[in-house]
């Protein structure tokens, strides 16, 4: 007969072979959005065109360059001429971002970092649980 404790050790095993890879893959993930949206930049826009849909963006560059691009609208229509804070990537200067990056990535990190701490408690438990039977 099978042991209780002999299951419970092949569940942990279980859980880590599963999860702690996955846990470690969203980590990696997270961290390179997370690096990736460090980068951005923010600058004021001016709106030159309104559409249902998008508006035609401009402003400065780094290199005092008149940038402009066409970006979806996100809440309520503004005006021509109104002033807009857009973020700005520097190997992407013609696609403008109209919602702040400081969140990208962390849901990723969130359930990497949940995913990675049950694949090692299942790791742990799968190592110590044949110590305890004996």
């Amino acid at each position: 007969m099978t042991d209780p404790l002999d299951a419970v050790s092949l569940i942990a095993e279980v859980f880590a072979w599963v999860a702690l890879p996955a846990g470690v893959l969203f980590l990696a993930i997270g961290i390179g959005r997370r690096v990736w949206a460090s980068k951005y930049r923010t600058q004021k826009a001016v709106i030159t065109t309104v559409h249902e849909h998008d508006a035609r963006l401009r402003w400065f560059g780094e290199g005092r360059e008149v940038i402009e691009a066409i970006a979806p609208l996100t809440g309520s229509i503004p005006a021509v001429g109104d002033a807009r804070t857009v973020w700005v990537h520097p190997l992407k200067p013609d696609s403008p971002r109209l919602d702040d990056p400081a969140s990208d990535g962390r849901a990723m990190l969130i359930v990497g970092g949940i995913a990675f701490a049950v694949g090692m408690l299942g790791l742990v438990a799968g190592i110590v649980i044949p110590f305890i039977q004996g």
